[in-house]
């Protein structure tokens, strides 16, 4: 039986140090984590993971029972003189069940390690863990915070059927990435060895290389996403200093964001995010064009000098300061149109028109501009620019109290 006891409202809000599930057949999780926590403290509250907890346990590090409350998903631990936690409780609330398939679903706040049961196979995650591993039979993931997404099957694998079965979610997902513009050779020649595989008998490797397949496809997709931010925040960068007029040195910014742009399209997805993040570097460091440089010119002036009782003749040094600008013209850009039409089929012929006038304009207009040029109502226009814009076609940023609408680099024709 557990025992609540209530403590004073003075308390800390804790997250865990360590974190460890251990999934068991039944779908009922083993949770056990540790706690650093403030000695001075009376009271810790500590999140739980899930809704009905069974065989709770909270002790310190001496493995002494520490007094506590629960209420709701939180519990109050009388902590004052103890400066670590321990929790371990059991709770089916993290698994359900879906013909024979299972599903672990878990928020957490820290890096977690997962022992998943017996002779089970890994049939979808949601993103690529930090490590996986079999050992003895189990398998073990190491996740990343946040939500976490495990579905598995428990039982004989490398039949037939669910090689099958293993063969068409990852297709499945391979299509999806590559049907939003990412290039995942590698991952679709991974799945060419699995259909080979299946097609001589081999299932264990055809379900092997299946989602070697599929989390391949999975962390390309991650990497192009992060390369596309990384470009966007140069893009902004660069438009910053633009706005600023800061220039100088502005025109290597631009060549290494093209060079990122080139990179991304031929599926080089961490080189495209390496340049950009330069890209971003060089914009921060551009400077004014009317900054002075330290370049001296000197003039030889020949004078007298009257002091008392000596006139002085001589050669005498001025030096006076240069000014010099510099200027940087904007390059004429080259946009694709039809290949931005080619990629999304489904814009609207307004949408299309608003394109086509962005692609004269250098690839850039005023938000304003736009209005006048669609004679569209401006609520159908807005709406027109926020579409363009989910679609990743065009980005919109501030210049002098306006919106620059810019189409976005991936589109321009490479030279």
């Amino acid at each position: 039986m557990l025992t609540f006891t209530s403590h004073p409202s003075f308390a800390e809000e804790t997250k865990p140090e360590i974190l460890f599930l251990t999934v068991y057949p039944d779908g009922f999780v083993s949770v056990d984590y540790t706690l650093l926590v403030d000695p001075t403290f009376p009271t810790q509250n500590i999140t739980v993971f899930g809704q009905v907890l069974e065989d709770l346990l909270v002790v310190d590090k001496d493995g002494l029972p520490l007094d506590y409350s629960l209420i709701n998903c939180t519990i109050s631990v009388y902590s004052l003189g103890t400066d670590e936690i321990k929790l371990t409780y059991l709770t089916q609330d993290l698994t359900s069940k879906e013909g024979r398939y299972w599903t672990l679903n878990i928020v957490t706040p820290i890096t977690t390690r997962i022992i998943l049961p017996l002779e089970t196979t890994i049939i979808s995650l949601n993103k690529v863990p930090e490590m996986i591993e079999t050992s003895g039979n189990k398998v073990e993931l190491l996740m990343n915070s946040s939500l976490i997404e495990v579905t598995y099957v428990i039982g004989v694998v490398g039949t037939e059927e669910h090689a099958q079965i293993v063969l068409n979610e990852a297709e499945t997902a391979i299509n999806e990435i590559k049907n939003c513009g990412a290039i995942i050779t590698e991952a679709e020649a991974k799945l060419q060895e699995a259909n080979n595989a299946f097609s001589l008998g081999n299932y264990v490797d055809a379900e092997t290389l299946a989602y070697e397949a599929k989390n391949l496809a999975i962390q390309i997709n991650q990497t192009a996403t992060q390369a596309q931010s990384k470009m966007d925040e140069a893009e902004d960068a660069i438009a910053n200093a633009q706005n600023e007029e800061r220039t100088v040195g502005l025109d290597e910014a631009q060549g290494l964001i093209n060079q990122a742009y080139s990179a991304y399209v031929t599926g080089n997805y961490t080189q495209a995010m390496n340049l950009a993040t330069q890209a971003i570097t060089k914009s921060e460091e551009a400077c004014t064009s009317s900054e002075e440089t330290d370049s001296w010119i000197v003039y030889g002036i020949f004078g007298a000098i009257l002091i008392p009782s000596v006139i002085v003749f001589g050669f005498f040094f001025v030096r006076s300061r240069k000014t010099t600008k510099v200027e940087v013209k904007k390059k004429k850009r080259r946009i694709d149109a039809e290949r931005i039409f080619r990629a999304h089929n489904d814009l609207l012929p307004e949408e299309k028109q608003a394109i086509q006038f962005l692609v004269e304009k250098n690839g850039e207009a005023f938000e304003a501009e736009l209005y006048d040029y669609v004679k569209l109502p401006r609520t159908t226009t807005w709406r027109l620019v926020k579409r363009l814009e989910g679609m990743g076609i065009i980005k919109r940023s501030k210049f002098r109290r306006q919106n620059l609408i810019r189409v976005k680099r991936k589109y321009d024709i490479k030279e």
